[in-house]
């Protein structure tokens, strides 16, 4: 048997990956009940995008505090109950009224948020040679469940209206159900590192992420999040209000999380044979023209675009994950958590002026100048330090 089969067949890998799948199948298809519930309210772009922030402050702010509480206790109460939380308040979205609805959209990020750092810290150890990689097909399970989710969102919408959407949240009863049958109350894999987390204050977790690294880090995370995440949010919103369909709009936005998906793969593939900071160099300077050149394109051709945006955005995900685990060795939980919620987090401020810059512009011309986004990652990239691929030596331990 392979390193590679060995943690594809671990239970506990299974049910996290596919938990993974349907959280954020419910998080990719939000962005369409936003945009339906956008339309019927008469939101701005900046309201719509203070939603997305209020939903994201919930999900991005408490990883770090849930993640810190997966260190200590174990994950399967986190998946659980994050999954659980999430069922409940996007079948509310589904059958209540619009504001209503838009208020359990909000809260709903807290599931979300109980789970990513948790899930994140048993697939990363699930592997100690192929690290990187079993950490990027966790993450490939997300996005799967991120390409899925608006195209079925799209369909359920268009032929069912709003209360079809519940199918999906029913489904993810059956996430909740191998979550609690396949995970450990402890962390099994490595008891040392949650030991050693409890004994890290919160203090020597702020000095050690006060290094340059850290920071060319912070900035790679604010300018890759903001530009993904302003087309999963926004995109869906402008080809509404252009008169395209439910249908076509999930289409685009489940092809540009395809992409990603992909992509987050062959990056994490890349990351374990050469090294990172390749990885990020080269996705950042490649997603400058897909993101420029979608909105304008023609149908056929802005499906093509969508893809090549997702991959190259999605490419770096779980090596930056990783690069945060680095500057915290032995609390892979609180980092994913810190790495994971602020990527959310500063996506949402991010997207949040992307907003406001489109009230006074224009959404297309908005959604392009993110480009220039990708440029500064590929600067700051360009001057990453040595230390960052410390995660390569990890593996051979």
């Amino acid at each position: 048997m392979t390193m590679e089969a060995s943690y594809l067949q671990k239970r506990d890998y299974q049910a996290v990956s596919y938990t993974h799948f349907m959280v954020d199948v419910l998080n990719s298809s939000r962005s369409l009940l936003v945009a339906i519930l956008a339309v019927l309210i008469g939101l701005s772009n900046t309201q719509v995008a203070i939603v997305l922030l209020l939903y994201n402050v919930g999900n991005a702010l408490t990883q770090p505090l849930f993640g810190r509480l997966a260190d200590r206790i174990g994950p399967r109460w986190l998946v659980v109950g994050g999954m659980g939380w999430m069922i409940f308040f996007f079948s509310l979205a589904a059958l209540a009224p619009p504001w209503p609805a838009l208020f359990a959209l909000t809260v709903a990020g807290l599931g979300s948020g109980a789970f990513h750092p948790t899930g994140t810290m048993v697939a990363s150890q699930s592997s100690d040679v192929k690290r990187t990689q079993a950490t990027s097909i966790f993450f490939m399970s997300g996005q799967l469940g991120l390409f899925i989710g608006p195209i079925l969102a799209g369909i359920l919408l268009e032929h069912y209206g709003r209360g079809g959407y519940i199918v999906l949240p029913l489904w993810a009863l059956t996430a909740m159900a191998s979550a609690w049958l396949w995970l450990s109350s402890k962390d099994v894999h490595h008891e040392s590192g949650a030991t050693e987390a409890k004994q890290v204050s919160v203090q020597e977790i702020v000095y050690r992420l006060r290094t340059p690294l850290a920071v060319l880090l912070a900035l790679i995370i604010f300018c890759t999040s903001t530009i993904s995440m302003s087309a999963i949010n926004f995109a869906p919103k402008l080809f509404t209000e252009q008169g395209y369909s439910a249908s076509y709009v999930g289409l685009l936005s489940g092809i540009l999380m395809l992409g990603s998906a992909i992509g987050g793969v062959v990056g994490g593939m890349i990351a374990d044979r050469r090294n990172g900071r390749l990885v990020i160099r080269i996705a950042t300077i490649a997603a400058i023209l897909p993101v420029i050149f979608y909105i304008n394109a023609g149908d056929m051709m802005r499906l093509f675009l969508l893809l090549a945006a997702g991959f190259f955005i999605g490419m770096p995900h779980s090596v930056l994950v990783l690069m945060v685990h680095n500057l915290l060795p032995g609390q892979r939980a609180t980092a994913s958590g810190l790495a994971l919620g602020f990527m959310f987090f500063s996506g949402s401020l991010g997207v949040l002026g992307v907003g406001m810059v489109a009230d006074r512009i224009g959404l297309a011309l908005s959604l392009q100048l993110t480009a220039v986004l990708a440029f500064v990652a590929f600067l700051a990239a360009l001057v990453l330090p040595v230390g960052s691929e410390q995660f390569r030596a990890a593996r051979a331990h």
